[in-house]
């Protein structure tokens, strides 16, 4: 039976696809009505697609190290797991939120054609094909760790936790997804928010793997 503090709600993601789809319509009307030129329209969306991106990153990390802390119990001393589990449910409904709008900002921005069978078959894009294709793949792993998240009072907990270790290459390629195929990856404010996340990810992995091995 699980604990009380690590039950999900459908609350965060109910928030977040409710988020999603405001957002979605208010910008495309908004760029419809005041930017109708194309080349106009195409640099809002790159802008949200570049925006939405680097905040699905950051979230992702955040939940990350949520659910690592917590799993090794590092919150159960300040009695805090229910409050940080709650965190983490929410931020990772919203990680798929942001990677949605980031998908959106792509396939609306006519710059570079990403139209939506090139953005969902990984490998398939004709611009670096090999690193859009790795966030493709780590779009599917990000959903599959969702929805047996929502499925596990029905999987059990031992299923879940062997499926989550799919957080670990998840993370992994996202962040060679930034680096490499990201426009803003050259400059150094953005190396740095891909670096420092990925060095806390690691800080806090590589201890628990020694300790499991």
């Amino acid at each position: 039976m699980d604990r009380p503090e690590e039950r999900v709600t459908w609350y965060p993601l109910a928030g977040a696809v409710l988020f999603l789809l405001v957002v979605i319509a208010a910008s495309y009307a908004w760029v419809v009505v005041m930017f109708p030129p194309e080349k106009e329209k195409n640099e809002i969306f790159w802008y949200m697609a570049r925006a939405a991106g680097f905040t699905a990153y950051e979230l992702l990390a955040f939940t990350a190290l949520l659910g690592l802390t917590s799993s090794a119990g590092v919150w159960d001393r300040w009695k805090v797991r229910r409050l940080v589990t709650q965190w983490h449910q929410f931020a990772s409904s919203l990680v798929i939120a942001f990677l949605v709008l980031h998908l959106w900002g792509l396939h609306e921005d006519t710059t570079i054609p990403f139209p939506w069978s090139k953005l969902l078959v990984p490998f398939s894009a004709s611009y670096r094909p090999l690193y859009t294709g790795f966030g493709a793949l780590a779009l599917y792993g990000l959903a599959v760790l969702l929805v047996t998240s929502y499925l596990r009072p029905h999987i059990g907990s031992r299923v879940w936790r062997t499926v989550h270790f799919l957080s670990i290459p998840v993370f992994v390629l996202v962040t060679l997804h930034g680096l490499l195929s990201g426009t803003d990856a050259a400059s150094v404010w953005a190396a740095w928010m891909y670096v420092v996340p990925a060095a806390l990810f690691v800080g806090v992995l590589v201890p628990r793997l020694l300790r499991r091995a």
